[in-house]
């Protein structure tokens, strides 16, 4: 029995980005950026390696991703600590989809 739980294949990819997640809850306009590199994606998410140590469930947004107008925002599902000890790779959900 495969541990696989993905509802969408993914693609291969190795591509740089910038996503942002807000401070404050209550101030859409107070966000921080962070670099990241794209390293697969579906319709339904995205796998990236990240400088920054996320928890399951947080919500960040992910802007010029193919088939997506504007902010898309996105669900820490899963996290992993990588040989470099400072990069994390992390898999996110897609919010509506």
């Amino acid at each position: 029995m495969s541990a696989e739980q993905r509802r969408f294949p993914r693609t291969s990819l190795n591509e740089e980005t910038i996503y942002f997640l807000h401070i404050d809850a209550e101030n859409d306009n107070e966000r921080v950026y962070s670099p990241a590199t794209i390293i697969d994606i579906s319709k339904g998410g995205l796998g990236m390696q990240v400088g920054v140590p996320h928890e399951i469930d947080d919500e960040l947004w992910l802007e010029g991703i193919e088939g997506f107008t504007g902010a898309q925002p996105a669900r820490v599902k899963w996290v992993k600590d990588t040989a470099d000890k400072e990069l994390f790779t992390i898999g996110v959900e897609f919010k509506g989809v």
